[in-house]
C-alpha cells in the first residue's frame, strides 16, 4: 500500500503542476523583450507513505497569483526578478536567480540575491551602481516569478495551485486559505507530505480538517519550500432500514446521524425510535453502536448526534408494535374502501 500511495500522490501532484503556467506577478513595463520563463518542474516526492489510499484529483490545478509587492520574501533560487533602474532603461533587466543564489546585471555584474529581501537587493544594487556609473540610482526589485519558495495545494479544494511563501511563516490554515478553503465534497483530513521529511512526524502528515476549521487544531503546522498539502475527496456511508432513500451517500466534513438520515429523505412511519450504527475499525473488525436515541438526535441533542466516519451504515430499524398497528390499519382501511366493514 505504500507505494501504492506514494504512486498517487504522485499522480496527483504531477497533473496538477506540471501543466501549469508558472506562477507570475504582474511587473513594470520594460522597454525591451523577454523570454518566457520555461515550464516549471515539479518536484519529486519521496518516500514512502504510510496512509490509506488517496484518490488523485481529476482537475487541472489553476496558478496561484502572486504579489507585486515582495514585503519580506526572501528571494530563492529559481526565483526571476525584475530589476528596474530608474530613468536607464538600458540597464532594466529580467533576470532569472542561479542555483547559486546569484543574478547578474550590467555593470554590477553578478551579485548574491538568494536569502535576502527586495530592499536588501536594491540597496545593494543602488550601492554597486554609485558614484561610479551613476551619480544617485534609484532602483525597484520585484519577484515576477516564484519558483524558488513555493508549496502546493491539491485534491478537493477550490483552487488547487502552487502558492509562493510570501512571509517567514506559512502554516497549514493559510496554506488552505490561499486554496480558497476545502470543497463541500472535500474530505474529513489532509495531508502534509513534506519535501524534507522530519524524525518527530510520520510520513505524510494527517491533519483533522474538522479539528483544523473548528477548534484551530492543525493552525500550528508550518509548510516549507517544496511541501505539498493534498485534501482528499470524501468517502461514503450508508443508510439502511426505515428510510425513505435509503442507499449510499457523500461523506462530508461534519455529517452526523440526523443529517444522514435527512439526506435519505426522513424515516417511515414504522421507524424505531432507536438507530444503529455498524462501523468498520482501522482492524478491520465490525463494530455496532447500538441502542442511539432517534428522537432526541432528531431533535438536536449534539451530545448524541454522533459524527460519521467512512463506510458507516446507519441503520434505522422497525418498530414492531408500529409495524403491527399499521399493518391492522392498512387491513382495516382496505375492507373499508370494499364496504365489508359497516
Amino acid at each position: 500500500m505504500h507505494g501504492s500511495l506514494a504512486s498517487l500522490f504522485v499522480v496527483a501532484l504531477a497533473a496538477g503542476c506540471a501543466t501549469s503556467p508558472a506562477t507570475r506577478a504582474t511587473a513594470p513595463a520594460s522597454p525591451r523583450e523577454t523570454k518566457a520563463a520555461p515550464t516549471a518542474t515539479p518536484t519529486a516526492l519521496p518516500g514512502s507513505l504510510s496512509r490509506p489510499e488517496f484518490t488523485p484529483p481529476s482537475e487541472p490545478v489553476r496558478p496561484a497569483v502572486a504579489p507585486a509587492d515582495m514585503g519580506d520574501y526572501h528571494v530563492a533560487p529559481r526565483d526571476q526578478l525584475f530589476v528596474q533602474i530608474h530613468g536607464h532603461d538600458d540597464l532594466t533587466r529580467t533576470a532569472r536567480v542561479s542555483e547559486r543564489g546569484t543574478i547578474t546585471l550590467p555593470l554590477v555584474g553578478e551579485i548574491q540575491v538568494a536569502g535576502r529581501t527586495g530592499r536588501d537587493i536594491e540597496t545593494a544594487i543602488e550601492s554597486a551602481l554609485k558614484p561610479a556609473y551613476l551619480k544617485n540610482p534609484r532602483v525597484t526589485v520585484t519577484v515576477s516569478e516564484f519558483r524558488g519558495r513555493q508549496f502546493s495545494v491539491v485534491g478537493a479544494v477550490n483552487q488547487p495551485g502552487a502558492y509562493p511563501i510570501r512571509t517567514n511563516e506559512v502554516t497549514l490554515r493559510d496554506a488552505l486559505s490561499e486554496a480558497r478553503g476545502a470543497r463541500d465534497n472535500a474530505g474529513r483530513v489532509a495531508y502534509v507530505l513534506r519535501a524534507k521529511p522530519r524524525s518527530d512526524e510520520p510520513q505524510p502528515l494527517e491533519v483533522d480538517l474538522d479539528g483544523l476549521f473548528r477548534a484551530g487544531q492543525g493552525g500550528g503546522v508550518m509548510l516549507e519550500p517544496g511541501d505539498s498539502v493534498y485534501v482528499p475527496e470524501a468517502s461514503t456511508f450508508y443508510v439502511s432500514g426505515e428510510v425513505e432513500k435509503r442507499g449510499a451517500y457523500t461523506l462530508r466534513r461534519g455529517t452526523t446521524v440526523a443529517k444522514a438520515i435527512a439526506e435519505a429523505g426522513g424515516v417511515t412511519k414504522r421507524a424505531s425510535d432507536r438507530v444503529t450504527i455498524v462501523r468498520t475499525t482501522e482492524t478491520g473488525h465490525r463494530e455496532e453502536l447500538t441502542g442511539l436515541d432517534l428522537d432526541s438526535i432528531l431533535e438536536g441533542d449534539t451530545t448524541k448526534d454522533l459524527p460519521l466516519r467512512p463506510h458507516d451504515v446507519v441503520v434505522v430499524p422497525a418498530s414492531r408494535a408500529k409495524v403491527v398497528g399499521y399493518t391492522i390499519l392498512d387491513v382495516l382501511a382496505r375492507l373499508l374502501s370494499i364496504g365489508l366493514v359497516p
